[in-house]
């Protein structure tokens, strides 16, 4: 009679380890189908480098802003987002300068400085010519801002925000520059002027935010062409305010338009070697030859060892 073979307790063991190994894996596979079943869809690859994280983009549109002096986009983008404040700050100081240029008294510091100023912009045409010469040499100048000419040409408040962002400092010049109301008989109005410049403030805010504010003004036709300025003189004083003409000059406001090297002459005329050179330009709409010269005159004064600063 054939005897049946009992497994040994060795092998029984075994055996039961292996049938918990297999029925092991088994639960797991099946586990683990169910959980890929509950993941979401893949993320959507987008094109370009797109990201389309909101959250993301707003974080990157908080702290960048790219400098763009090409006219052609919709300024109504710049409006959305307000640029920081404050841009400028370390510029010099402008009380220094304008002591200097009404008593001759300046500290001596052994530098020479050129501070590059543009009133009566900003201008469709010739501003951005100015700004890409600034920004191709590194360069920073100090803009007197017309506020009338933000409201006739609303395409010139993103200029604004361009010059703004570039790092270039923001002066007021009054919102009318009208001569015959802020000067009647070549008196100065302080009443009016007053007011026109508080209204170009207002304009100025409207474009670089309430926090905006400059002490930097340049009265139109400069402070010392006109007559009975003591009461203004007191009370932009009051204000915090510092009024800065100029030194030397290109002379293109003056007569008929000059040729580029028209305005080169007038400026090595005027030119006599300050220490610290305040150079009056105009960045209007008619003022083409302008931004021809001033790749010229930046030269120049490189060539003579002068820095470049803003008026603060």
């Amino acid at each position: 009679m054939h005897k049946s073979k009992r497994l040994k307790p060795k092998n029984l063991l075994l055996t039961f380890i292996i049938a918990f190994a297999l029925i092991s894996i088994i639960f797991l596979h099946i586990n683990d189908v169910n959980n890929k079943s509950k993941l979401p869809p893949p993320a959507i690859s987008v094109s370009n480098n797109v990201n389309i994280n909101p959250t993301h983009d707003r974080n990157i549109n908080e702290r960048e802003h790219v400098i763009n002096t090409d006219t052609s986009d919709n300024s109504k983008e710049h409006n959305l987002e307000k640029p920081p404040m404050n841009h400028g700050k370390n510029g010099y100081d402008a009380s220094i300068i304008q002591d200097f240029l009404l008593k001759n008294k300046i500290k001596s510091d052994g530098k020479k400085i050129a501070f590059l100023t543009f009133d009566d912009g900003p201008s469709l045409e010739v501003t951005p010519k100015i700004l890409k010469t600034l920004n191709e040499n590194s360069i920073k100048a100090t803009f007197f801002i017309v506020g009338n000419q933000l409201d006739k040409h609303p395409e010139s408040r993103k200029l604004l925000i361009d010059e703004y962002m570039q790092g270039n400092s923001i002066g007021n010049h009054t919102y009318s520059h009208d001569p015959d109301k802020l000067y009647p008989k070549k008196d100065v109005d302080t009443k009016f002027f007053i007011e026109d410049l508080e209204k170009n403030n207002e304009t100025l805010k409207s474009v670089l935010g309430d926090n905006f504010h400059t002490r930097v003004i340049r009265f139109p036709g400069g402070h010392r062409t006109w007559n009975k300025t003591a009461e203004v003189d007191h009370i932009l004083k009051k204000q915090g305010y510092i009024f800065l003409d100029w030194n030397a000059m290109t002379s293109d406001a003056e007569g008929n338009p000059k040729t580029k090297q028209e305005l080169i002459d007038r400026y090595k005329h005027t030119f006599k070697g300050q220490d610290k050179l305040v150079i009056l330009m105009h960045d209007s709409e008619d003022k083409n030859t302008t931004a021809d010269a001033l790749p010229d005159i930046i030269n120049d004064l490189k060539s003579k060892g002068y820095e470049f600063e803003t008026l603060t």
